[in-house]
């Protein structure tokens, strides 16, 4: 996020595209676990720097009519690539190993070479590109008395948001053979509570232009919680289906309403950087 306020969040986005594509291809050739974890951590970097910076150049890009709708429907496409994730665990996996799934996960690099052509930096980041801050003067902006309590409100609201998101769904294969599944009927669950995500993204996507940002954050993470509650003590695959679609739809839509409403609390001179803290923390 630092870096896009610096040199322009199209270059920034690119560059993370590649590091991610990159670091997951050649993690199918980890000839161990440290190896693996090396590479992975790389693959995050990227993953990590690529999402504030996309959706601070939508956000500049987009009427403020529609910037809230957008950035939501940004985000869902998360949820197909989640989807399209489960399938390949379903499908490749079991029969081709874990290998064949993270070459699979290079793919995106072909994208960078379209989007090198296809998108240029939002107009109000080129407008103000020689008036450009420097690191130190723009934490002490995030951090000065007009924007404290925001920062402070949104590393909380990320911190728990991406806890609870990745608490839940990094471990839910593990989970679902804790309950009794084996591993290909866990991966099958996995996609049915997955599927749900869309749902969660597009109601979201509806709601937030008609009620408001915070309005679609703090009811999104309150159904979140009860959700979290009952999958916890769900013990019959009717409920845990049921807890785990309910906790998919509204976890997912609160992680697309907390986008949409991050980037639109700074100024374009540390919009980037206020995202990229935010999301790091």
């Amino acid at each position: 996020g630092s870096l896009a306020d610096r040199f322009g969040r199209r270059t920034i986005l690119l560059w993370t595209l590649l590091i991610f594509s990159a670091a997951s291809g050649l993690s199918a050739l980890a000839t161990g676990f440290v190896m693996l974890c090396i590479l992975r951590f790389v693959t995050g970097f990227g993953l990590g720097g690529e999402l504030p910076v996309a959706s601070t150049l939508v956000s500049e890009s987009v009427p403020a009519k529609e910037r809230g709708r957008a950035i939501v429907l940004l985000e869902s496409f998360w949820a197909g690539g989640w989807i399209l994730a489960a399938l390949i665990s379903y499908f490749i996996i079991p029969v081709y190993g874990w290998r064949i799934a993270l070459v699979i996960g290079a793919l995106p690099a072909l994208y960078a070479l379209y989007l090198r052509r296809a998108i240029q930096d939002s107009p109000r980041f080129l407008e103000q590109r020689n008036r450009k801050l420097s690191l130190k003067e723009r934490m002490s902006s995030l951090w000065s008395q007009k924007y404290r309590k925001s920062t402070i409100a949104l590393w909380i609201l990320w911190f728990t948001v991406v806890f609870s998101y990745y608490g839940i769904f990094l471990w839910l294969p593990t989970v679902m053979v804790l309950k009794g599944f084996d591993l290909v009927k866990s991966f099958q669950y996995v996609l049915i509570i997955t599927l749900a995500q869309l749902p969660g993204y597009f109601t979201a996507a509806y709601f937030i232009e008609k009620f408001g940002r915070k309005f679609v954050l703090v009811t999104y993470l309150l159904l979140t919680a009860v959700s979290a509650v009952w999958f916890s003590n769900a013990d019959t695959t009717g409920m845990i289906l049921g807890a785990g679609i309910s906790l998919s739809f509204f976890n997912l839509g609160a992680w697309g309403a907390m986008y949409a409403y991050t980037p639109e609390l700074y100024p374009t001179s540390v919009r980037a950087t206020g995202v990229g803290f935010a999301a790091s923390f």
